[in-house]
């Protein structure tokens, strides 16, 4: 039996066809080996289309990244709760250990990628981290680098916990402990009296 499958029609339907396919791509391979053609492929449109909504693959990503900010501080909006947002970067457990995660990957691969000085600009469009530090109660400085150290803690092991895990001969520890004893280090050093 062969499944039938709809393909999208109309320019926002495509898009976001398009925005899915990528981002289910990008999950499981570097950005140099996903082509315009395999992301219209996967989406089930014609691979002018890609050029048309979105011209390039570096803009194509850069509407990813976008949209997935979007979502993110629509989510950070609704609830105004910190930890809940820096929970959501850290992923769960099984999240965390199956890789960085869609947009973290996306984030470093453009940052290590633009050229010098191209970076900041175009990365100030989806950076709605800066909504966090409000977020916290007190100095405003000092919420800033709290948040600046939590994030860089949960970078960090989305992205080298292989690497942390093997350097410290944590391989054999099961990860869900592994991963709840980073969190509670995290939620320490995120209270604030």
């Amino acid at each position: 039996m062969t499944t039938v499958v709809k393909r999208p029609t109309g320019r926002d339907e495509v898009v976001e066809a398009l925005l899915d396919a990528a981002a289910r791509l990008l999950a499981v391979s570097p950005p140099d080996d996903v082509s315009l053609r395999g992301i219209a492929r996967e989406a089930g449109v014609n691979h002018g289309l890609v050029h048309r909504h979105f011209g390039t693959r570096d803009d194509l990503v850069d509407r990813l990244l976008e949209r997935t900010a979007r979502n993110w501080t629509a989510e950070l909006e609704s609830t105004g709760d910190y930890e809940r947002a820096i929970e959501s970067i850290l992923g769960s457990a099984d999240d965390a250990e199956a890789g960085a995660g869609i947009w973290l990957r996306l984030l470093a691969w453009s940052l290590l990628t633009d050229p010098p000085g191209r970076s900041g600009a175009v990365h100030s469009r989806y950076a709605t981290l800066d909504r966090l530090p409000s977020l916290l109660s007190g100095d405003d400085e000092e919420a800033a680098f709290t948040t600046a150290a939590a994030l860089s803690l949960v970078f960090g092991w989305r992205f080298f916990h292989p690497y942390i895990r093997a350097a410290l001969h944590l391989e054999d520890l099961d990860f869900t402990v592994l991963q709840g004893a980073l969190r509670d280090h995290l939620h320490r050093l995120v209270k604030r009296p």
